[in-house]
């Protein structure tokens, strides 16, 4: 039976964008459902990466700014 690596990172850039890449195209899509995304996730050579809204902050899990 093959297992599948699922794993994403999370980091932010220099101008302040948090983002994430993963490798599980569900979960994307459930966080871009969620609005954790500013847009879709954009497939890349590392998976699918999104850039966080700042309506959200990632630690280990998303979390709503007050």
């Amino acid at each position: 039976m093959a297992w599948a690596k699922k794993m994403f990172y999370s980091f932010e850039l220099q101008n302040g964008e948090v983002c994430i890449i993963s490798t599980d195209k569900k979960q994307m899509a459930r966080w871009y459902a969620l609005d954790y995304f500013v847009d879709k996730p954009q497939l890349t050579d590392k998976g699918y990466k999104a850039v966080v809204s700042d309506d959200y902050y990632f630690a280990p899990a998303f979390r709503r700014r007050k």
